[in-house]
C-alpha cells in the first residue's frame, strides 16, 4: 500500500502508512476501554473515546516532532536520508549513507529519547497546572506526557536497532576505536537477553500464564534468530573484505583458433555444457587474440559457414569486462552486477586471461566458505543458471556495508 506524504523538509518526504489508520483505531479504543474500565464513574463512553482518539493522534504528532528533530541531527553528522515513513508508534528511515563517526552517531542515538523526556516533563507539568477547565484536556495531555516517558526509556534498551542500541555501539566504538566492537558487544547481549526472555517464557508458561507465556517465547526466539543472522551477517562481511578472487575456481575459458570456420565455431557450440556461456578466446600460435561471441552465427547464412573464418569477427580482449586476480571480492560482486550477463573475465599482473568468473561462482565460494556444502544435486541445478545460488544478496550485502562505511 502506498504511503501518503503529510510534509517535507529539507528536501526529504515524511510520510505516513495507511495501515496507521487501523492502528490509530485499535489504540483508540485501548484507551477508552482501560478508561471505561477504571474511570466509569467519571467519563461517559463518548468521553471515553474523545480520550483514547486525541491521545492517540498527539502521541503520534509527539512522535513525528521528534523525528523531525532526529532529522536535523542526524543530516548535521552526514547522514542522508531518502525518506521517512511513519508506523504510528516509530518510523523506518531509508538511508543512502550512515553517519561515520562514532561521536556523530551517539549524539544520533539520543535525540530522540531526549526529545521523548523533554516532551514528557514539559506536558506533565502543563497538566498539573490545573490551566484548563476541562478535566478530559489534563487527561489527554498527562497520558501523552506518560506515553513519552515510556517511549523515551524504551528507546534506551540497549537492543536491536533501537536507538539504545546504536547508543551503546557507537559508544564502544568511541572509546575502543573499532567499529566493529560495538556491533559485536551489541550482538551478545541480544542474543544473552533473547535467551533469558525464551527460558522466562517457558517459566511463566508452565506456572502462570500460558499466552504470557508463548508471547515472551515467541519473542525471545526471534531475538535468537536475529541474533544469528546478524553474526552471519558478519561473517559474510569478512569473508567478502578478505577474499581475493584468486582463491575461487574460475571457469576455464573455451578456446577457438582465430582462422577457424564457423563451421568449427558451430560444433563447439552444439558441445557446450552452459548454455549461458557465450564467448570463446581465439588464439594465435599460442597467444590471445581477442574474444568473440557465439551468437555471430546466427549473422551468416548457413551457406557460407565453411568460407567465414572468426578471425573477421574477432573482438580486443580489452573490450571484455574484467577484474584482475588480486581483486577483493565484494568489488568483483559490484563489476558483475555492472555487467549485462554477468561474466568477468579474469586477469593476472601481465593482463593475461586466467579464467571467468560469474554469480555462481562467487555465490558457491561464500557459501563453502560459511561451512555450507551444498549437494551436488542442488549445485547441478544452478550449474547452468548465472544467479548466486540459494537466493543469497550478495549485491544487497555489499551495499549496505558500503552504506554502513565499512568499505568504500
Amino acid at each position: 500500500m502506498r504511503s501518503l506524504q503529510i510534509f517535507k523538509i529539507w528536501g526529504i518526504p515524511f510520510k505516513i502508512h495507511p495501515y496507521w489508520v487501523a492502528i490509530l483505531f485499535l489504540f483508540s479504543w485501548s484507551i477508552a476501554n482501560q478508561i471505561n474500565l477504571t474511570f466509569s464513574e467519571v467519563y461517559n463512553i463518548k468521553e471515553a473515546w474523545l480520550i483514547g482518539f486525541f491521545t492517540s493522534f498527539s502521541l503520534l504528532a509527539s512522535i513525528v516532532l521528534h523525528e523531525v528533530f532526529h532529522t536535523f541531527v542526524a543530516l548535521n553528522q552526514g547522514v542522508k536520508i531518502k525518506n521517512i515513513t511513519f508506523y504510528f508508534l516509530g518510523a523506518i528511515l531509508q538511508i543512502e549513507k550512515d553517519c561515520q563517526t562514532a561521536l556523530g552517531n551517539i549524539k544520533i542515538s539520543l535525540v530522540r529519547p531526549l526529545s521523548c523526556f523533554a516532551t514528557a516533563l514539559i506536558l506533565i507539568y502543563i497538566g498539573n497546572l490545573n490551566l484548563f477547565q476541562e478535566q478530559i484536556f489534563i487527561n489527554i495531555i498527562i497520558r501523552v506526557g506518560i506515553l513519552n516517558l515510556f517511549f523515551g526509556c524504551l528507546n534506551l534498551i540497549p537492543i536491536g536497532s533501537l536507538d539504545g542500541g546504536n547508543l551503546l555501539k557507537s559508544i564502544i566504538w568511541y572509546f575502543s576505536g573499532s567499529k566493529n566492537k560495538g556491533r559485536y558487544f551489541l550482538n551478545k547481549i541480544n542474543l544473552y537477553l533473547s535467551i533469558g526472555a525464551f527460558i522466562s517464557g517457558i517459566i511463566i508458561l508452565f506456572n502462570f500464564s500460558i499466552f504470557y507465556g508463548l508471547l515472551i517465547s515467541f519473542l525471545g526466539l526471534i531475538g535468537i534468530n536475529s541474533s544469528k543472522s546478524e553474526s552471519q551477517f558478519f561473517r559474510m562481511e569478512k569473508i567478502l573484505k578478505a577474499s581475493k578472487v584468486s582463491e575461487i575456481k574460475l571457469k576455464p575459458l573455451r578456446k577457438i583458433e582465430f582462422d577457424s570456420s564457423f563451421d568449427d565455431l558451430n560444433k563447439l557450440v552444439k558441445n557446450k555444457k552452459d548454455s549461458y556461456d557465450k564467448y570463446f578466446f581465439l588464439t594465435n600460435n599460442g597467444r590471445w587474440d581477442g574474444f568473440i561471441n557465439e551468437n555471430i552465427l546466427k549473422s551468416v547464412s548457413i551457406k557460407k559457414w565453411d568460407r567465414t573464418f572468426i578471425g573477421d569477427f574477432v573482438k580486443p580482449l580489452n573490450s571484455f569486462k574484467s577484474v584482475y586476480s588480486n581483486t577483493e571480492l565484494w568489488k568483483t560482486i559490484e563489476s558483475i552486477e555492472k555487467t549485462s550477463e554477468g561474466f568477468l573475465l579474469v586477469l593476472n599482473a601481465s593482463d593475461l586471461p586466467l579464467g571467468l568468473i560469474d554469480r555462481n561462482k562467487v555465490g558457491y565460494f561464500v557459501l563453502n566458505k560459511l561451512g555450507l556444502n551444498l549437494p551436488s544435486e542442488i549445485i547441478s541445478k544452478f550449474n547452468n543458471k548465472n544467479e548466486y545460488p540459494l537466493g543469497i544478496e550478495l549485491p544487497r550485502i555489499v551495499n549496505l556495508m558500503k552504506k554502513k562505511g565499512d568499505i568504500e
